[in-house]
């Protein structure tokens, strides 16, 4: 996974539950997008060591595509946490308030990738040595 300052992640929430296993990742009960911050990405540049995870809150989010049977107990609130942990590996997790259920998002491998500008100086400089 790609990740890139202020662009969109969105995960797929599916409802924790002994069904979870045999569910269709294509048919999520909701989508969750959060803006790839300059902190939250610092966050995300982790590697928690093994049997150890990170919990990073999350404030500013959006849920799209919600199944028509989470939106009353959405309607009372909820929180969402992303967790980092060794691999690094992401996942997230939806809390509604005054509920006893949880949505999570399907674990996902990620290696951070750093864009450093170096393939830029490339190419200006074959475009110099191309105009001489």
């Amino acid at each position: 996974m790609e990740l890139q300052q202020n662009t969109p992640l969105t995960l797929p929430l599916f409802q924790l539950n002994e069904h979870l296993e045999s569910r269709d990742i294509e048919s999520p009960d909701m989508q969750l997008s959060v803006n790839l911050t300059e902190d939250l990405l610092a966050n995300l540049c982790q590697n928690p060591a093994p049997e150890q995870n990170m919990s990073i809150p999350i404030e500013h989010y959006e849920l799209t595509d919600i199944e028509a049977s989470y939106t009353a107990v959405l309607s009372e609130g909820h929180q969402v946490q992303l967790i980092l942990n060794h691999g690094p590996v992401l996942s997230a997790v939806l809390s509604p308030a005054g509920e006893d259920m949880l949505f999570v998002s399907p674990p996902v491998d990620m290696m951070p990738t750093f864009d450093l500008g170096l393939d830029d100086d490339e190419d200006e400089h074959e475009d110099e040595t191309q105009n001489t």
